[in-house]
């Protein structure tokens, strides 16, 4: 979607005169689809705000390695709301919660984990 945003804008740029500074001015609305702001929000079963620490690095490559390796480096520890930069990933800090997607990326929802202690 965001390709196509991007896509119909650069189309109608060969034209600038008759579309972007004509009748057709709405055409640039089509950017929207391409912005999307990079973030992690957590929220509980019950969509409940919840604030969580996550630690937030350097996206590393773990395709293909064995076992569970270190998905980031060169990490800061925050409470989420957090906002990623490009190349950033996030992972939960403790077990207490368990993330009901693989992937910590946009609006999460958390599960308490049964198996944690304190």
């Amino acid at each position: 979607v965001a390709v196509a945003g991007l896509l119909t804008v650069l189309v109608s740029f060969l034209d600038v005169r008759n579309i972007i500074l004509g009748k057709s001015h709405y055409v640039l609305y089509g950017l929207v689809a391409a912005m999307q702001p990079r973030m992690l929000v957590t929220f509980d079963e019950e969509l409940r705000p919840l604030p969580v620490s996550v630690r937030v690095g350097q996206a590393v490559d773990v395709v293909g390695q064995a076992g569970k390796p270190k998905t980031i480096t060169g990490f800061q520890t925050h409470t989420t709301p957090v906002l990623l930069a490009h190349g950033e990933r996030a992972e939960l800090a403790t077990e207490e919660f368990l993330p009901v997607t693989p992937i910590l990326e946009g609006f999460v929802i958390l599960r308490k984990n049964p198996n944690y202690d304190l």
